[in-house]
């Protein structure tokens, strides 16, 4: 009798670990879905400027709900994305450098990134100018 009390406490351990060890599980894969759709908005940013700069003059790409594109996906706990020139800056996820990008703003992060990039030609460099819609 004794022997099964300790078998029923044995077993509530192993459960408790079990528990606690799978929910610390999906804690760590949700924290690396969200970091990968951080490096998919990286590059997909990346390509759409780089897309846009190598087009002619006045050429745009429109990231929006009703655009061919759809806006650019962010992770869920971005509230915001502010481009100060070539610099991108993702609250809380830091900052990374665009080349050829410009532009001073702030976007709202709402269900997706939704802006419009355009050639210009600034002083006779080609540029990205970011814009908000």
């Amino acid at each position: 009798m004794v022997s099964q009390v300790f078998i029923y406490i044995f077993i509530v351990i192993v459960m408790a670990l079990i528990l606690v060890f799978g929910f610390k599980q999906i804690s760590n894969i949700q924290n690396l879905n969200q970091r990968s759709v951080y490096i998919e908005f990286q590059n997909d940013l990346h390509d759409a400027v780089n897309d846009v700069y190598y087009k002619n003059k006045g050429s745009a790409i429109v990231f929006s709900q009703g655009s061919r594109n759809g806006p650019l996906r962010l992770p869920n706990d971005v509230e915001q994305v502010c481009f100060t020139n070539n610099l991108v800056n993702v609250i809380p996820y830091g900052s990374f450098n665009v080349d050829f990008l410009t532009g001073n703003l702030c976007i709202p992060n709402s269900k997706g990134l939704s802006f419009r990039l355009e050639n210009k030609i600034i002083d006779q460099e080609t540029f990205v100018e970011v814009r908000g819609i």
